[in-house]
């Protein structure tokens, strides 16, 4: 028997046991010949898929997955003497949990000396695995995890909390409070950069996702807001650090000698990834290829699409295709679903079906639903956009790219990895499957700079303003003064303003001083401007910083109706029904849907405010520099970030209470305090209350992970 003949039994699954031993023994060579080629892994890791068929010959099999190193995988009533004790070697110290693989060890106990690491690594490789281990050490007073969506904020509290809250104290919203004894902080890079003066002295910190340190698919101020991160962590707080993502080509040359760190990449892979190229002649051939593979398929399945749109449009199109998969639970949360959005959004028509959808704008706690749903088996499958594939962890054992886009944009060969990594998982599935319709990306990993350390012509002036004088290149140093020289704005607010460019903050200072009269009457309200006012102060942040519509706003007209329109604090129910009136009326309910959420996600959770605050920050300094009375819009800016609701609210949709439910339930909207609210829920008898069946699942949920 050869290597291929053994693999092709091993994919079979047929007659495996009665040529168990050849099988093994075409492995031992391989392993013997190079125990690090991607063949010797992938000769057990099918083998281990099909353990069971090993039935005489499990502690020789065992064996070799020693010899390639993946500890993790291996049973301990059938080691050897020789084979527990290399297997105890990869348990860190005082954790019985945790066991490594040969790759992972060595970078655990290097972070432990006190080395700050930097690694690039496959999706299956574990990284956060070590993140765990060095946690479970105690070792660091102070840790902050950052983490690159606040979907992934909840995802990993839930995960920390089993594990450490015993530990630590776990803080995962900016309204909490640290204690005096251990805190682990789990943030944004925009949260970091917020909660500067809260934080403690900061020991460790983690960067997941680092390649977006250097602009990897990233608007502008993310980019700022994870490099001025990085940067109070690293400089001003004087912490270690691990920064972990997917596999990149190269870093910036002499950034590791800058920031004291070692680069770590290796393609060390823990599952093994099958691709099956789909051909296709038409769209309408496409669809149909689609629908025979999810006939076929029987495991959790990720579909991926370049768009929102695209989304609904495989939904529609999965439910012509009669692809089914019934559970009462979908059942439920599709009735409820239907109450509080609409009927006809394409959400619950599909879950009754057993397939999830998600997308960046669906409410925080319906997208953790949706995981959860996909991971326990409720859901067969689930349609996403890229939003799914930054570090969200989902149990797929197939991916389906249905179209190798991001919008209009090509996928390059990076996240086309990216997104084939989310097939398979470490003691779920040795094999995942990667369906793809059209042609692989050239193979070219990213050179991932770091914008700290190069300082060049790209590296905008909203993060250069942010180093210290001293961290500054001449050339940088040559730009700032030039700035500082021409700008009517004290170097002070600008830094304020994060992200926003000097320039951009400058041409609004001067469009005030201009016409400074007409302009006081518009922009000095404090608490709840006009409308004329608000109106004003949304053609301002329109004009100078919003480069062109986004997000379903056209206008700065239209941006002003839907922040006014806030203040009523309508259910969602009743807002999608006025989606469907006046002369830009909702075509339909997944439109009518989708403009409510992507406005409350986007506009109103984060662009609106960070736009309103730098706007009220120079009109301050411009009115008081003339000694007449300034506006203050930080009340209203704080109410339309949360919805002009309790902040606490808004944070209990992040850890997956929607809002839906907590203003049914008075004692949770009546909360003074996120801690209050918490503390009563869980004191709280779930089966009484007055709720769907459904709510009272996702609150038992909730419940759960603290």
């Amino acid at each position: 028997m050869n290597n291929q003949e053994a693999i092709e039994i091993l994919k079979s699954g047929q007659d495996i046991t009665k040529n168990q031993f050849s099988v093994l023994h075409v492995i031992a060579n391989e392993i013997n010949n190079d125990r690090d080629s991607l063949l010797s892994k992938e000769l057990v890791l099918r083998s281990l898929e099909q353990i069971e068929c090993f039935s005489d010959t499990k502690e020789i099999l065992y064996s070799l997955v020693r010899e390639i190193g993946l500890f993790p995988y291996l049973e301990q009533d059938y080691l050897t003497l020789k084979d527990s004790i290399a297997y105890e070697y990869h348990r860190p110290y005082m954790l019985n949990d945790i066991v490594f693989h040969q790759e992972q060890l060595p970078i655990y106990l290097k972070i432990m000396e006190g080395k700050n690491i930097v690694l690039s690594a496959p999706t299956s490789f574990g990284k956060s695995k070590i993140v765990d281990a060095l946690i479970a050490s105690a070792k660091f007073q102070n840790i902050v995890i950052v983490v690159p969506t606040l979907a992934l904020i909840d995802e990993t509290r839930r995960r920390l909390t089993k594990l450490f809250s015993s530990l630590y104290h776990i803080v995962s919203h900016p309204s909490q409070a640290p204690t005096n004894e251990k805190n682990l902080f789990i943030f944004t890079p925009e949260r970091v950069v917020a909660y500067k003066e809260f934080f403690p002295a900061i020991n460790f910190f983690v960067i997941d996702e680092f390649y977006k340190i250097g602009g990897q698919s990233e608007d502008n101020r993310r980019i700022i807001a994870l490099n001025e991160a990085f940067y109070f962590l690293y400089k001003k707080q004087k912490a270690q650090f691990y920064m972990l993502g997917p596999n990149i080509q190269t870093i910036s040359d002499g950034a590791g000698k800058r920031f004291n760190f070692e680069f770590i990449s290796t393609d060390y892979n823990t599952v093994i990834t099958e691709t099956i190229h789909v051909h296709s002649d038409s769209e309408e051939d496409r669809y149909r290829k689609l629908i025979d593979i999810c006939q076929k398929v029987s495991e959790p399945t990720l579909i991926y699409c370049k768009s929102i749109n695209q989304v609904y449009e495989v939904a529609e199109q999965l439910l012509i295709g009669k692809i089914c998969h019934n559970n009462p639970l979908c059942d439920m949360a599709s009735d409820w679903l239907s109450k509080e959005f609409h009927p006809d959004w394409v959400l619950p028509r599909v879950l009754k079906s057993g397939i999830g959808l998600h997308y960046g704008p669906l409410p925080r706690s319906i997208s953790q639903e949706m995981v959860r749903m996909f991971n326990d088996g409720k859901i067969k499958f689930l349609i996403c956009t890229s939003t799914l594939i930054e570090g969200v962890n989902t149990k797929a054992k197939n991916v389906i790219i249905f179209e190798n886009k991001i919008a209009r944009q090509k996928l390059d060969y990076f996240t086309f990895n990216n997104i084939k990594g989310r097939s398979g998982r470490m003691f779920e599935h040795f094999i995942g499957r990667v369906f793809y319709f059209d042609d692989e990306p050239q193979q070219e990993l990213p050179f991932v700079d770091f914008p700290l350390h190069t300082q060049d012509d790209n590296t905008p002036e909203s993060l250069l303003i942010q180093i210290e004088p001293e961290d500054l290149n001449k050339k940088s140093k040559k730009r700032i003064e030039e700035l500082n020289d021409k700008s009517p704005l004290p170097m002070s607010l600008l830094k304020e303003n994060h992200g926003i460019e000097p320039n951009l903050q400058i041409e609004v200072y001067n469009e005030i001083i201009k016409s400074i009269d007409d302009y006081h009457r518009l922009l000095s309200w404090n608490k709840i401007p006009k409308y004329e006012q608000l109106k004003k102060c949304c053609e301002l942040i329109w004009k100078h910083w919003i480069i062109s519509p986004q997000n379903r706003v056209s206008s700065a007209s239209q941006l002003a109706f839907k922040v006014w329109k806030l203040k009523d604090k309508q259910t969602y129910a009743k807002r999608i029904l006025i989606e469907f009136e006046g002369n830009f009326a909702a075509k339909n309910a997944n439109e009518a849907v989708e403009r409510i959420l992507t406005f409350d996600r986007n506009w109103a959770s984060y662009d609106f405010p960070q736009y309103l605050n730098a706007l009220d920050r120079i009109q301050k300094f411009i009115f008081n520099s003339k000694n007449i009375k300034a506006g203050d819009y930080s009340y209203f800016s704080s109410q339309v970030e949360t919805l002009f609701r309790p902040e606490h609210i808004i944070a209990l949709d992040e850890f997956g209470i929607p809002i839906n439910i907590i203003e049914k339930e008075k004692f949770l909207s009546n909360a003074t305090s996120l801690e209050e609210a918490i503390l009563l829920l869980k004191n709280h008898d779930i089966a009484s209350m007055n709720l769907h069946p459904y709510e009272k699942i996702i609150l038992n949920n909730v419940v759960d992970s603290f």
